[in-house]
Parts: structure tokens; sequence; C-alpha cells
């Protein structure tokens, strides 16, 4: 089985944990505001619409050491999204723990894109696993998956969450 098999919805409840996971992902790591809107009507990482900030740094005198840190940091973005979409839909939605093929999955889907970034290969694991390990620990606090859940509630009446209503959920958590 290919890594994008491995990383496809097996249903729609399915794509509601993914979607919460990513949600999640970027609230625990401070990158809400790249983010505009949430569809589940939209697969994968299309699910997130992202505010014209995450594209592209905005001035006149951008050095290249600034463009490099928004492209890496792209890169972190998309990476823990991915992480926290499987782990979401692993952990809390079916409540078993990802393997390392699902681990290797991921790593392998993102390959290209850490090379778009720039990264070799060793710098994209390392900061791959560096978001994998901060996210397995925080999916091991029983407060995310309650967190997790209430997203797919609300995901399951509303399926387009626009930032402002992001923000007001996951501070009423």
């Amino acid at each position: 089985m290919s890594s994008i098999e491995q990383l496809k919805y097996k249903d729609d409840v399915d794509r509601r944990y993914g979607v919460a996971g990513m949600v999640l992902a970027a609230f625990i790591l401070d990158y809400e505001k790249y983010i505009s809107s949430v569809s589940i009507e939209r697969s994968g990482l299309e699910a997130i619409e992202f505010s014209p900030d995450f594209f592209i740094v905005s001035g006149e005198n951008i050095s290249a050491k600034t463009s490099w840190e928004h492209i890496l940091e792209q890169y972190q973005v998309i990476a823990s999204m991915m992480i926290s979409n499987m782990m979401c839909r692993s952990m809390v939605g079916s409540r078993r723990e990802l393997d390392r093929a699902m681990h290797d999955a991921m790593l392998s889907t993102l390959k290209d894109y850490a090379e778009d970034c720039q990264l070799e290969k060793d710098e994209a694991e390392a900061i791959f696993d560096k978001h994998y390990q901060y996210l397995n620990r925080a999916y091991h606090n029983g407060n995310l998956h309650v967190a997790a859940k209430r997203l797919v509630d609300e995901l399951m009446s509303k399926p387009v969450l626009y930032h402002s209503d992001l923000c007001d959920l996951v501070r009423s958590l």
C-alpha cells in the first residue's frame, strides 16, 4: 500500500477527526493565525483555507534569511497539521497508537514538499520527528481528546468553520 493510500480517509467521521486534528495542531503550535477557515467538504490539506500571510512575506526589503525562515515555518505548519490529522484520527477516533509504517508514510508524503523548501533529508526528518514527538505527547493528554471530540461535533453541525468560530470554540474548551 502506498503512503498516499495509507493517509486516505476511511469515511466522513474519519475526515472530521482529521480536520479537527489539523485545527488542534495550529492552536497548539501557535499557527492559528494562518487559518481563514476549515471545511470538511474539502479533502486533505485543502480542508484548511490558509490566510494570505501563510503564502507570502510582506514588505519590500525582505532579506533572504526572512524569506527562508518563512518557508521553513510553512514546512513546519504543513508537517504538524499532517501529523496531528493522523494522530487525531487514530488516537482519538480509533483509539489506537500510530505505528511506524504510518510515521514513515507521512514522512514520505512530505518528501517533495521538504525538497521544495530546500531542506536536506536529515533536516526535514529532524523537524518532522520534533513535531511528531511533541504532538504525540499532547495526544496522550485526555483533555486534547475532549477538545478533538468537541471539534468533531461542531464540524458535524457546521461543515465550515471560520477563524473566529475556531478561536471561540478553542477558547471555550
